[in-house]
């Protein structure tokens, strides 16, 4: 049996409790009676024999022995506490050691026996047995009381005794003030209790081995700081929150592994600061997030501390609460120690779709790259950069040069950005092929147009027609980009207005910050035009439009991608071009192909129809329905489906009366909530309730299905389909079914049949009440 005083305790300070490890035994009243060391038989009261010998007792009998010899050496006063019979009395540990007390004086046993029946010892000492005949019954259990024991160090006991041992309920008093309320097992501090030290700092929780173990709250009262989570052997481990003093943002949410940060946690620094993400020995290290208060924000891989590896830093950050996609001056691509180093993507930011996409190095634009302009000027070299500086491209020099930036003078590669005629060419000279088709007719076209415009007639041969046309036909494609350029010019106003009314759509407050269009939003703007009407689908102007590389469409369908301005104007072409372009060459100047086509466009289509804000996107539901689960939904039925897939994956067909029916269920979520983008160009599906949106994630662990409609006829199904598409049927008649459709007419037909169906089940609930 020993008695310590070591920092081994949780306390840390200087401690007297005694760490025995007797185990539990039979309840027995055992009043501790003597201090000195005694040869005699213990017998009992009755004098009766008390049994055999439990198996392996004669470890458990020394330890007793020897510890109710020393007891002398480390205690002043053991003080037995009446309690009044037949009532149970428990400990408030709340209380001070005058208010658990019963009796008014403090006495000696050493000294004089208490009056008390409790006071006497129940077991007498016989000095004339042999010590192996007390070690028999020594293993006898002790009674259980409530004594107050003052040790010689000033440390003071007062609650339950087992076995002159503390257990249970007590509260223990250290001589420096310390002071613990709660549970002992043993002599050893376990269970539940409270600790509080004279500095003003406390501890409520779970104990073992006389250290903090379990969960339990640590608080500093003076410098304000606190750790709520779980403790091991005295040291944060596991899952702890701890908010640091000054302010209740300064405060760090996630694992550790003995008092060190390591795992997934979130630190917040400030109220405008923080870090979400992977720790390694108390520093960033691994996938997080990082706010900083300039509002910059980077999400990638970091390593000790800085960023290295993959990752996204925005310039200017802030938190997006719209379905607005905001223009950013963002970089994405690698890093190292903190700077940007290898290959990555740099927007400019402006909402006017210029970036950099090429080699960093130490932060700086160098090497091989490629620019963007505002209007889609591409410029691309091998040497572009040189530590942030445009490199040695000249006019006239398109091979490789050697670079040498000290030595070498070089003049700089001019080029403007506000050149708007930067792809106009393409526009024309589709139109020209759509002439161009019958080689036999060519020759006669070229002379009327030659004939009208008074250009000197040539001779026609096979070998030389190839370089007239290309010729004759520079002045007519001259010409038509000149007027097309004139005719943006002349809708400048209007198209910018329009750009950003159906950038902002589905929002209904303001923003503060320059949008960028979607294709989503640009197919709500057809839409609304009557495209349909004519007989063109958003499948056809998508894969126009994706045709030319120029225009750096990613893909071909994406309702998520970004359309700068400068990609809508020639959007817009591309429509005009398939609707109303001239199938022949034009007149007399000024008449154009082209030009005039896209005047008419705009003056009969565009401008009409803006603002309409026709089907359910735009009147509601793009705001509430999780539009990126929707989407996975239409992905995989293909990209782009059509109506009988459609058709195919919503119903069964007759004849196959043995397969199920689909169930009912969500289409991109069971929760409400809305589409927002908070950080940088991602959109994401923000749950009404945050708690429930953390702890599961619908999109990912459930596979999306279509609405049982099995309530509408394909009859019906196919007249939500013909309201988008008119060529889907003539009268009565189904015409074609294998309309290709986008995202956005696949939303459209799926909210109408979801509205249909509920509709129809109403009326049939109506009706079964009515026949009840």
């Amino acid at each position: 049996m020993f008695y310590i005083d070591s920092q081994r305790t949780l306390t840390r300070r200087d401690s007297s409790v005694i760490v025995t490890r007797i185990q539990n035994r039979k309840e027995s009243e055992v009043p501790f009676a003597t201090r000195a060391t005694s040869t005699g038989r213990l017998i009992s009261d009755s004098g009766t024999s008390l049994g055999c010998r439990p198996s392996g007792s004669v470890r458990k009998e020394i330890i007793t022995y020897f510890f109710e010899s020393m007891l002398d050496n480390i205690v002043e006063s053991w003080e037995v506490i009446e309690q009044p019979k037949n009532e149970d009395i428990n400990i408030d540990i709340g209380k001070t050691v005058s208010e658990i007390t019963v009796t008014s004086k403090k006495k000696k046993t050493t000294a004089k026996p208490s009056k008390s029946r409790k006071s006497r010892s129940k077991i007498e000492l016989n000095e004339t047995n042999t010590l192996s005949d007390s070690m028999q019954i020594c293993w006898w259990t002790g009674s259980d009381e409530k004594a107050i024991i003052r040790f010689r160090n000033g440390n003071i006991y007062e609650g339950n005794i087992s076995m002159k041992c503390m257990h249970g309920e007590g509260r223990f008093q250290w001589a420096d003030g310390t002071v613990y309320l709660g549970q002992f097992v043993e002599n050893e501090i376990k269970g539940k209790g409270i600790i509080q030290w004279k500095d003003d700092t406390w501890y409520e929780g779970d104990f073992a081995g006389n250290l903090r173990h379990g969960r339990g709250l640590y608080v500093d009262s003076r410098k304000q700081c606190s750790y709520a989570g779980t403790w091991h052997y005295g040291t944060k481990h596991a899952d702890g929150v701890i908010y640091f003093p000054g302010s209740s943002k300064n405060s760090y949410d996630g694992q550790w592994v003995y008092n060190v940060r390591h795992g997934f946690g979130s630190r917040e620094y400030c109220q405008m600061s923080g870090y979400k993400g992977e720790w390694t020995q108390n520093v960033r290290c691994g996938k997080g997030l990082m706010i900083w208060a300039n509002h910059d924000f980077y999400r990638g891989e970091w390593e000790n501390g800085v960023m290295s590896g993959y990752g996204f830093y925005i310039w200017g950050a802030y938190y997006n609460n719209t379905m607005s996609l905001p223009s950013l001056c963002a970089y994405r691509g690698f890093w190292e120690k903190g700077k940007r180093h290898g290959y990555g993507l740099l927007n400019l930011g402006y909402g006017l779709g210029s970036y950099y996409k090429g080699e960093f190095k130490d932060n700086k634009k160098h090497g091989v790259g490629k620019f963007v302009t505002n209007n889609g000027l591409i410029l691309q070299h091998k040497h572009l950069f040189v530590d942030d500086n445009v490199g040695v491209m000249t006019q006239e020099q398109n091979a490789e040069i050697a670079i040498d930036k000290y030595t070498q003078i070089v003049e700089p590669f001019a080029f403007d950005l506000c050149d708007s005629s930067v792809g106009l060419v393409y526009h024309v000279e589709q139109v020209i092929k759509n002439i161009d088709k019958k080689q036999e007719t060519l020759k006669e076209i070229v002379k009327e147009f030659m004939e009208a415009n008074k250009i000197p007639t040539l001779s026609f041969n096979d070998e030389t027609q190839d370089n007239i046309i290309s010729i004759n036909f520079r002045d007519i494609i001259d010409f038509e980009v000149s007027s097309l350029i004139k005719a943006l010019r002349c809708y400048e106003i209007n198209l910018n207005n329009i750009y950003y009314q159906y950038s902002t759509i589905c929002n209904k407050e303001e923003i503060n910050f320059t949008p960028i269009l979607i294709r989503l939003f640009l197919w709500q703007l057809y839409y609304d035009c009557n495209i349909h009407d004519k007989g063109l689908t958003l499948v056809e102007i998508d894969r126009a439009f994706h045709e030319n590389t120029q225009w750096l469409s990613r893909s071909p369908h994406n309702p998520f991608e970004k359309i700068y301005f400068w990609q809508f104007q020639h959007s817009l072409i591309v429509v005009a071009s398939k609707l109303y372009a001239k199938r022949k060459l034009p007149g007399k100047k000024p008449d154009t192909m082209l030009a005039s086509a896209f005047r008419f466009f705009m003056e009969k289509d565009v401008l009409p129809g803006v603002g309409r804000k026709k089907g359910k996107l735009a009147e509601g539901y793009g705001s509430f329905v999780s539009l990126k689960g929707l989407y996975g939904l239409y992905h995989s039925l293909g990209e782009p489906c059509t109506i009988r897939t459609f058709l195919s994956a919503v119903r069964h067909a007759p004849h196959e009366i043995h397969q199920n029916k689909p169930e009912l269920v969500n289409y991109g979520c069971n929760k409400l909530g809305r589409n927002v983008y908070i950080f940088g160009d991602e959109i994401s599906y923000i749950d009404d309730d945050p708690m429930k949106s953390n702890r599961e994630n619908f999109s990912r662990n459930h596979p999306l299905k279509l609405f049982n409609i099995g309530n509408m006829s394909t009859k019906s199904i196919i007249n939500v389909f013909w309201r988008i598409f008119p060529q889907v049927c003539s009268g009565k008649n189904i015409m074609d079914l294998n309309v290709e459709m986008t995202f956005f007419e696949f939303f459209q037909a799926l909210i109408e049949c979801a509205e249909e169906s509920i509709h129809i089940a109403d009326e049939e609930l109506k009706m079964q009440d009515k026949l009840l």
